[in-house]
């Protein structure tokens, strides 16, 4: 299927998730992130959720890293949408001031920006993807553009509550692929 056919479907799906269904799919989620050994990374991007539209909700999963990995540092990001890029601000979870950008995406107010060569892991927000690590985000190509200035070695890891299409059609030379992908009941590594 196309990114365009994909995108229209999961938006669809993910909004006609009950609120029961959202947050089953969240617990179920969250299992599987607990299962990653997180004292081996030093700073994990976390994006944030646009919650009307159903987005995983990573704010489960900063709490999770705060009450366990109390060390482990955060980043989150603040959107540039004139030039089509992002900043990282280091995530302070009581200091931090979130507000909401035009697209209603949380984003942090002001803060310390971090390099993006520091960053060890990058949970990456998707709309779709497949059973070879590519996916379907909402077409700005923020992500990919982003990840082009990580080290090679950062670790790319998106976020879905529903399992992989067999194959996207239309990929580009920017698409970026995934190292792995967090579903409710599977780790799909690529």
């Amino acid at each position: 299927m196309d990114k365009a056919k994909l995108r229209n479907l999961y938006l669809e799906k993910r909004q006609n998730l009950s609120r029961s269904e959202y947050w089953m799919l969240t617990d179920a989620l969250m299992d599987q992130v607990k299962l990653f050994n997180w004292s081996e990374y030093r700073m994990v991007h976390v994006f944030l959720p646009i919650s009307k539209r159903n987005e995983v909700d990573t704010f489960s999963i900063l709490n999770y890293f705060k009450e366990n990995f109390p060390d482990l540092k955060i980043v989150i990001p603040r959107t540039d949408f004139k030039n089509l890029l992002m900043e990282n601000v280091l995530y302070d979870h009581e200091y931090t001031i979130l507000g909401r950008n035009k697209f209603d995406i949380p984003e942090p107010i002001h803060g310390k920006i971090i390099s993006a060569n520091q960053i060890d892991l990058v949970f990456i927000p998707l709309l779709a993807f497949d059973k070879l690590g590519n996916r379907a985000g909402y077409g700005k190509g923020f992500y990919d553009r982003f990840l082009l200035t990580c080290r090679p070695d950062v670790k790319k890891i998106g976020l879905s509550y529903f399992d992989p299409v067999e194959e996207i059609y239309d990929l580009n030379e920017f698409d970026i692929k995934m190292d792995a992908c967090i579903c409710p009941d599977k780790i799909w590594e690529f």
